[in-house]
């Protein structure tokens, strides 16, 4: 009975907080169902209700899997290992203004206002902090708790300028009606794997990054990729983030 009860426990899934819990409920939980009947797992979404408790489950090791690279960090690293990562281009640390804004280049934000999406963000915090400090630029940082949410204070005119992941500015631009500029772009990093702890199952493992790399190419997920905006997923090594973790050691993380 017990071996029959671990099997049906749902596996908890973890997302970092990049967007709102509603919108992250929205792009997830049809991807996890469709992989939960095409396995046989249920998997449940769960995170915390900001970056720094989805943070604190994972470094407990309570995410079964954890869409994230936060994992990568010196104190986290080696506790998830890669399973696969989102398909498409990798993305760049931004800073972004309105279009009509008179500003050119990430010098000329010193004493100026800047909207980040958390202290916890690697492309829309972490990176960009860096940047600003190789350039000797001084900026009074507002965090929105979102990349969504560091957008919209751009949009409404509440900062100067927003650092955000590449990868969620277009979406928004062209959802909320935002004419932007870019002030400056950083290397272009990996997209965010999805890692698993060691705990599950290699069986299990193995089935769940068989049903995630097949999403692409299975007719019964085109309607979830459709609907969600989800790219699919692909193959993906632990050294494809070694840039992330220079990174972090590099900044003392």
């Amino acid at each position: 009975m017990a071996a029959e009860k671990a099997v049906i426990r749902p596996l908890l899934f973890g997302v970092l907080n990049q967007q709102s819990a509603i919108r992250t409920a929205e792009y997830w939980n049809p991807v996890l169902r469709h992989i939960s009947q095409a396995t046989g797992i249920p998997l449940q979404l769960k995170m915390g209700p900001t970056v720094e408790s989805t943070d604190g489950m994972m470094e407990r090791e309570e995410f079964d899997l954890i869409f994230t690279n936060h994992n990568f960090q010196t104190k986290h690293d080696g506790k998830y290992r890669v399973l696969v990562r989102r398909s498409g281009a990798p993305s760049r640390s931004v800073f972004v203004v309105l279009e009509g804004s008179s500003l050119n280049n990430i010098r000329e934000l010193d004493g100026l206002t800047v909207a980040f999406p958390s202290r916890e963000a690697f492309l829309g915090y972490a990176v960009p902090r860096l940047a600003l400090q190789d350039a000797r630029v001084s900026v009074t940082e507002k965090f929105a708790g979102s990349q969504d949410g560091a957008l919209a204070q751009l949009k409404a005119g509440q900062v100067h300028a927003a650092a955000v992941n590449s990868r969620f500015l277009e979406p928004y631009a062209q959802r909320e009606k935002l004419s932007y500029r870019i002030l400056h772009s950083s290397e272009p990093y990996p997209e965010l794997p999805i890692v698993v702890h060691p705990r599950l199952p290699a069986s299990q493992a193995a089935a769940l990054k068989q049903a995630l790399l097949s999403m692409r190419e299975d007719p019964g997920a085109a309607g979830v990729l459709e609907r969600t905006g989800c790219p699919g997923f692909e193959d993906a090594t632990e050294s494809d983030y070694d840039n992330v973790r220079k990174f972090y050691r590099a900044s003392g993380q």
